[in-house]
């Protein structure tokens, strides 16, 4: 794949990158010091396998706060830096995607935090990276898909202004490992930001290129957004985090081929207003909320009026300290004025994990409902999807690591217009995995 952009955009980023470079070359050395006492760097590597334990859901994290939030060790005296890091493997929990003939979807969480406490300074980098495991020993490997990152980006703070550059690439095929609602999901490009800390007020201004449909589903048209954007956040304690957001600029949406070929781009200009409010609220839940209001306009027709509502819903439910619930939701509606054609699309899933802390025994379940259709009869699609598996650690008869797995599912995809898309699965599946092989 062949990325262009601007490289006025890229800017930030290519200055914040040559900044990090330093702090995550240090992360590889044994601590040491300068002549004189001057600068200290510690540097502590923390590995996870998700072998060892069940995997737990990633927060739900908007481009700017995806970073790792790994703890910093206090440092060695008043004006010394130090440097964190972490990497984690994390594997799909869906045992179909673990032993898929042709792709096996893995994902390497990598991040490095480096901070200077006399000037309330912070410098984060990080990523995710994932990669295939294949079983065909005939296939070369596919370097151009392994090597594209999910994300990566790189954060500068100091005091009370904040700036930063990330690129991500998430499609359907890491849903089950990268969290958070659709909307933060489905995203592929990238955006540049700067923000600044007044009080309870934080403003932030930011230029973005990101285009959906990352995994090129015909039933769906592609959308690339180009777009400037102003963000007022208000956090208060105890209270949830509410923003509104104003953003313009061009998108172009193209329409699919059954064969994912793209046809001709129809251009917009656009305006959106967007209310959100995020929630954590402590041990117990915690929730995500958005709302999107687009008003668009055909650049080469300016008669032909688009207008879009799009909400998001996300929440965590934290159960019994065993049980964890993750129902999201997403809708969607466009309307063309010029024709009164109406688009809906919807996504519905539920999650529900059960994980005991002194047990070597843990469970989960997934289920989801997607529908997209349009007035017209252009297109009408749906597709659902359920799944259980239960998984037990063979910790006292094998290595530690080691666990046995039992799953079931049932997939099916209807494609009303496009017959001969649609498809029916039934599956049942046991994983014995040893640590060690």
């Amino acid at each position: 794949m062949v990325i262009i952009v601007d490289a006025r955009r890229l800017t930030a980023l290519g200055a914040l990158i040559i900044m990090t470079a330093g702090w995550v070359g240090a992360a590889s050395s044994e601590p040491s010091a300068t002549a004189g006492g001057h600068t200290v760097v510690s540097s502590r590597l923390r590995v996870e396998s998700p072998e060892w334990k069940h995997p737990v859901a990633v927060r739900p994290s908007d481009l700017d706060t995806l970073a790792a939030e790994s703890p910093v060790p206090a440092p060695v005296g008043p004006e010394l830096p130090t440097l964190t890091t972490s990497v984690a493997d994390k594997e799909p929990t869906d045992l179909r995607l673990l032993v898929a003939e042709e792709e096996r979807w893995r994902l390497m969480e990598f991040g490095a935090a480096a901070t200077w406490r006399p000037l309330a300074a912070k410098l984060t980098a990080f990523g995710q990276l994932p990669y295939v495991i294949s079983e065909r020993l005939d296939r070369a490997p596919a370097f151009d898909e392994t090597q594209q990152p999910a994300s990566l980006g790189v954060k500068g703070e100091v005091g009370g202004f904040e700036a930063g550059a990330q690129y991500r690439s998430v499609g359907k095929r890491l849903d089950r490992l990268v969290g958070g609602p659709a909307a933060f999901k489905d995203r592929e490009g990238h955006e540049v930001w700067v923000a600044q800390r007044l009080g309870l007020l934080r403003l932030r201004l930011s230029d973005s290129e990101l285009t959906d449909n990352v995994d090129r589903n015909p039933a769906m048209p592609r959308t690339t957004k180009d777009q400037s954007a102003v963000t007022t956040e208000l956090s208060m304690a105890d209270w949830p985090v509410l923003g509104l957001t104003y953003a313009s600029g061009e998108s172009a949406r193209i329409r699919l081929t059954p064969e994912r070929r793209e046809g001709t781009p129809e251009r917009h200009q656009f305006e959106s207003l967007t209310s959100s409010a995020h929630y954590y609220g402590g041990p117990g839940w915690d929730a995500t909320a958005s709302s999107t209001l687009t008003l668009s306009r055909h650049i080469a027709r300016p008669d032909e009026e688009t207008a879009a509502i799009y909400q998001d819903l996300s929440l965590t439910l934290y159960l019994l300290d065993s049980f964890t619930a993750v129902p999201t939701i997403s809708l969607g509606q466009e309307r063309y004025m010029s024709s009164d054609v109406r688009s809906d699309a919807g996504t519905a899933a539920f999650t529900l994990s059960y994980a005991p802390p002194a047990s070597r025994w843990w469970a989960s379940s997934f289920v989801s409902y997607t529908s997209t259709r349009t007035s017209d009869g252009a297109i009408d699609a749906r597709s659902i999807s359920l799944s259980g598996a239960l998984t037990c650690a063979l910790g006292p008869l094998l290595p530690a690591r080691s666990t046995l797995s039992f799953e079931a599912g049932y997939d099916q995809y209807v494609d009303a217009v496009i017959p001969h898309s649609s498809s029916r699965a039934i599956s049942g599946l046991i994983l014995l995995k040893i640590a060690g092989f």
